[in-house]
């Protein structure tokens, strides 16, 4: 990908995320800003999180990337452990926060999760000195047994019935702490879609979620796109979709073929030679057609984004709110990469998102793309 890609996702997830610039960094000095990092730092920042990059835009004010190379590293390794797929994703946002003012007085080889689980504990025990309520300090003891019980092998939702139980009764908390050691930490995937199961014991990892309510929700998407091309534009498109449906053949479903015609010439010359290098037999033939099919649909979906301030004199108040598309087409030359279950996962997410869209999901989704942290569908539907 171009740094400049980079550079509009990082952008992207500031309207999104709401994060207000600082007072000293006004949005036209935004991008020049970004540009004294080279391409792997712009990686890394375009896969964070609010937190971590409101922690950034802070740490970096009138620096440049060697000023502050060696904390985005740790940055990095501290986001993939509290990212949804790390193990101390349970941590709340204001452990993170606490964490993020200490690990650049770390070294880069002290960045581990027993280390990074200890300053959570640190801000605990802070918060137990200055005095919460007690149905505060309970939710932190909580979010510590969460982290014990996860490495003792119970599941999110065992960890949950348990918190449930605690809840009703506070005097239950000291027995979290004492719970047997699982023997098994998770199941595989391929194990659990068997269970209570006798007709197939074939992984379902590379199906593809075609249920009625997804369909509906798709088509009406399909039926709102409406653009305005120029002949010039037309005749390119038509061409380049004769060349596809050649090599595709009776893959090229109705759906697909009004899809493919809205999207940008040069993308879809894109999509053309991807399909052309991938067998018709394969089954990432279908798994590239509906990536391309989904995330032009996304694309269209306009999200509401608030503007941050556009001088240091502005505030909240004085800026307005605008509609845009996040361009999912930037993700293209990441997707290709991916295997076969990674790359079923994400359209899987991306047609569920299209049944019930929001912002978050939208959000979260490009930018795990870009940090490749893993796609547990679960985790998108949340909210």
């Amino acid at each position: 990908m171009q740094r400049s890609d980079y550079i509009y996702m990082i952008i992207d997830n500031l309207m999104v995320f709401e994060i207000d610039l600082p007072g000293d960094l006004p949005i036209d000095q935004l991008t020049n800003h970004l540009n004294k990092f080279d391409d792997r730092a712009l990686k890394i920042i375009a896969g964070f999180n609010k937190k971590f990059l409101e922690h950034f835009l802070i740490i970096s004010k009138g620096k440049t990337q060697k000023d502050i190379d060696n904390i985005l590293l740790k940055m990095e390794l501290v986001s993939f452990m509290v990212g949804p797929t790390g193990n101390l994703n349970m941590l709340n946002p204001k452990q993170i926060e606490y964490i993020l003012t200490k690990i650049d007085g770390l070294k880069l080889k002290e960045i581990t999760e027993e280390e990074i689980g200890n300053l959570s504990y640190e801000q605990l025990e802070n918060d137990f000195v200055g005095g919460y309520e007690e149905g505060q300090a309970l939710e932190n003891q909580l979010s510590s047994a969460a982290f014990y019980l996860y490495n003792q092998g119970y599941s999110k939702d065992e960890i949950e019935e348990k918190f449930a139980e605690v809840r009703d009764d506070p005097s239950k908390l000291d027995e979290l702490f004492s719970l047997p050691k699982r023997e098994i930490y998770s199941t595989p995937s391929e194990l659990q879609q068997g269970i209570g199961s006798s007709r197939s014991t074939r992984p379902r990892d590379f199906s593809i979620d075609r249920r009625e309510g997804i369909q509906d929700a798709i088509e009406k998407h399909i039926n709102s796109l409406h653009q305005e091309i120029s002949e010039e534009r037309a005749t390119k498109v038509d061409e380049i979709i004769r060349n596809i449906k050649e090599h595709v053949r009776d893959k090229m479903t109705i759906q697909y073929e009004r899809v493919l015609k809205q999207i940008h010439p040069d993308r879809l010359n894109l999509a053309f030679k991807v399909l052309r290098q991938t067998k018709r037999k394969s089954r990432r033939l279908i798994l590239f057609l509906e990536w391309f099919f989904c995330s032009h649909l996304l694309s269209a979906i306009e999200l509401k984004v608030e503007h941050w301030q556009v001088s240091s004199q502005a505030n909240r108040g004085q800026a307005g709110v605008y509609t845009a598309g996040i361009d999912f087409s930037r993700y293209d030359k990441i997707i290709i990469e991916f295997k076969d279950v990674k790359l079923a996962k994400v359209i899987n997410i991306a047609r569920r998102i299209l049944q019930n869209p929001t912002k978050r999901a939208i959000q979260k989704l490009g930018q795990d793309l870009v940090a490749e942290t893993g796609f547990d569908e679960h985790l998108y539907f949340t909210d």
